[in-house]
């Protein structure tokens, strides 16, 4: 089996994979080509009428154009559009009478027309799959058909729809491969092959249906809750509805005269653009260089018997355009390509479960979602020489209130690094961040986890290999694989009374002028909600023993602790250890003196110490009681770091 392209790990990964398809299909600058893109001028109909139809000229050896199913489907989202752009206008849509089956159901259509549908009497440009802008000046996100079932549809569970054959995309001829395939299904799904009169009929389906009526296709595979299949009107209509879809796309071959069939290797999604040069046949050079540019497989002729050549290609390679980027691909090709491998039990097993690209992960194709991955710069991967392997790799395990913000400034300091170099990841909890620097990505901070909370991950969610350090709230487990590869952990401790009593104070602290409603915190909601005392805050399950949530038995797996009570000397020793010598801090202040933390900070320390010593008669005794656990891991730190060389 051919290599298989990995899921990302990491914002580099999809970096690659995106430069990737902008390098395919000759982007230069993404924003100015396609986000900014000047689209042709609007015409808007008279009236607000707005009549959908098929350009019959598209294709002319074919005068049926624009009968055909596939002809109607790619308009089936076009009403819904519309009414979102010109339904305050009082606008209404009419489709041509011959839609009327695909369009079933639809509650954006108005009515019928019978007008002749030559090109441009519809404004039909851009109104196909393709994320294009059309003549009535509407521009839009989605990339898919919709299409309405009828509302009595039960689904099958448990249950494949199949198909075999394209007109367009080609025959599939590999039917003793399908045979393995379909049985290989059938001993976990039950699998309904959906067959023309000349298929070839798969012995191991569970069913087979031959012909379903064309008023009546629709509401059929609505039935079903995964299609696999070829790039016909059965593939369109099951992403109109919803359906889980992985594509199978026949080998490369020729019917007559024409070459047929989708180079796997050309299976290098999402840039929807204009790939059909009939598109723009009403509008001037520069629309047809844009199209060149993106549609570049010509001249369509088929040449020297050369199957495998670019230069094959016919107006067959417009249909790439028509392969969901959502969607994976199998190819019968015997050299399947890493984003399109070739169909077998594993791969097949493996597109169910979205490990086959695009891994079910918007971000590799989604440039609307996601425009500020698809227009920034590729950062480098790291490289590290041998003497930065053995002394600057650290994983620095945060704890909550151990004067662990200080120490983070640290590290920022030792990498060169400071907040105009941070890239938000998380932008809805922002809790994870990127610093990169030339081009680089030197440290990953991962402040999404919660271990005292009983809310965390096992395992990371990037590859933390890629990074120079790691930072943040998690459990050490988490990136404990990373010793292997010379990565030095970190973690400071304070005494577990003073540490759950200036977490009590940093909560109040934190709420203040602040509404329940925007309080995400758990702890810190119920504290203030039921207006808490200390000891009743320290009683709660998620304030007691909190270092047995972070660190556990595993104490000894650190190579360095700090004493948040010794935190100078912690600091040299820190330095000594590693062979450091720790940079000026902000403001040209020593990191050994705490006024090196940020104003920010500096104001809470302040205002933590003003409350705490504004508290008399703290009995000291009942917190200790209530974290006995982190007593004795705080009393193995405090010995592990007084063994440590100044």
């Amino acid at each position: 089996m051919s290599y298989i392209a990995k899921p990302p790990e990491n914002f580099l990964d999809l970096y690659d994979y995106i430069g990737e398809t902008k390098s395919f299909w000759k982007v230069d600058d993404f924003k100015k080509e396609i986000i900014d893109f000047e689209h042709p001028d609007i015409h808007i109909p008279n009236a607000w009428e707005f009549f959908i139809g098929h350009p019959e000229t598209s294709v002319p050896y074919r005068p049926d154009r624009g009968v055909s199913f596939g002809d109607c489907i790619p308009y089936t989202r076009l009403p819904e559009i519309i009414k979102m752009y010109y339904g305050w206008r009082g606008a209404k849509v009419f489709i041509p009478e011959w839609f009327i089956d695909v369009f079933q159901n639809n509650p954006y259509v108005d009515g019928t027309h019978d007008f002749d549908y030559k090109w441009g009497s519809m404004g039909t440009f851009g109104t196909t799959i393709q994320r294009c802008s059309n003549v009535w000046g509407v521009t839009s996100p989605f990339y898919t058909p919709k299409l309405y079932a009828s509302p009595h549809i039960k689904k099958r569970e448990n249950t494949i729809l199949f198909t075999l054959n394209s007109k367009t995309g080609g025959r599939v001829t590999q039917n003793e491969t399908l045979e393995k395939i379909v049985q290989h299904l059938t001993k976990k799904y039950r699998v309904v092959q959906l067959a023309l009169s000349d298929d070839y009929l798969i012995k191991s389906a569970s069913q087979h249906v031959l012909n379903v009526s064309r008023d009546k296709l629709i509401d059929f595979v609505a039935e079903f809750p995964i299609y696999i299949g070829a790039q016909n009107s059965v593939y369109h209509i099951a992403k109109g509805l919803g359906l889980k879809m992985i594509g199978i796309l026949p080998k490369k071959q020729m019917i007559g005269k024409k070459l047929a069939g989708l180079h796997s290797e050309k299976v290098i999604l999402p840039l929807l653009t204009v790939t059909n040069s009939s598109e723009v046949t009403p509008y001037d050079e520069k629309y047809w260089s844009r199209a060149k540019k993106f549609n570049p497989f010509f001249p369509k002729e088929y040449q020297d018997g050369d199957v495998s050549s670019d230069k094959a290609y016919n107006d067959t390679i417009a249909h790439l355009g028509w392969l969901y980027p959502d969607t994976p691909h199998l190819t019968l090709d015997e050299d399947g390509s890493p984003r399109c491998p070739t169909l077998s039990e594993e791969t097949i097993d493996m597109a169910l479960e979205d490990k086959i690209y695009p891994f079910n992960d918007s971000r590799l194709w989604d440039y609307y979602e996601h425009t500020e991955l698809w227009t920034s710069e590729h950062p480098q991967k790291i490289t590290f020489d041998s003497d930065e392997i053995k002394d600057n790799k650290f994983v620095f395990q945060h704890i909550p209130r151990t004067g662990g913000n200080l120490f983070r400034n640290v590290l920022w300091a030792i990498y060169g690094i400071d907040l105009s170099h941070k890239k938000i990841i998380d932008k809805v909890l922002y809790d994870e961040n990127l610093f990169i620097k030339d081009n680089k990505t030197i440290i990953y901070e991962d402040y999404g986890d919660h271990p005292q909370w009983n809310n965390y991950e096992v395992k990371p969610t990037v590859n933390t290999s890629d990074y120079k350090c790691v930072i943040g709230h998690f459990t050490i487990q988490k990136h404990l694989d990373l010793k292997s590869r010379g990565y030095k952990f970190v973690n400071w401790f304070r005494n577990p009374i003073d540490r759950v009593i200036s977490q009590y104070f940093y909560d109040k602290m934190s709420a203040e002028n602040v509404s329940l409603e925007e309080i995400n915190d758990p702890v810190r909601k119920k504290l203030i909600e039921e207006d808490m005392s200390l000891y009743e805050y320290c009683e709660m399950s998620y304030n007691r023993n909190i270092y047995s949530d972070y660190v556990g038995d595993k104490i000894y797996e650190l190579d360095f602790i700090g004493i948040t009570e010794n935190y100078k000397d912690s600091l040299r020793k820190f330095e000594k250890m590693f062979n450091i010598e720790i940079p000026i801090g902000p403001r040209n202040v020593s990191f050994f003196d705490d006024s090196s933390a940020d104003d920010e900070y500096i104001i809470k320390i302040k205002n933590q110490r003003k409350h705490l010593y504004s508290i008399d008669d703290i009995d000291r005794n009942i917190i200790e009681e209530l974290n006995k656990e982190d007593m004795e891991i705080y009393n193995q730190a405090v010995r592990i770091n007084s063994e440590y060389k100044l």
